[in-house]
């Protein structure tokens, strides 16, 4: 894989959110890209924000 060269555009920190609610129609979009990893969930905050994520988007 190459890297990018020093100055490039591209070559520069990122912000993207991990965590985003959206309303679709009369349905929730829950979104969580935190972890990649079955151990990821094992982490208290990210079982914690998963777990109100869901239960947010099952709301009627």
């Amino acid at each position: 894989m190459l890297s990018p060269a020093p100055g490039d555009p591209w070559d520069e920190p990122v912000e993207f959110p991990v965590v985003w609610t959206r309303r679709w129609g009369s349905g929730r979009v829950f979104v969580c890209t935190l972890g990649h990893r079955v151990a990821d969930l094992t982490v208290p905050q990210t079982a914690a924000i998963i777990g109100r994520g869901l239960t947010w988007a099952a709301r009627p």
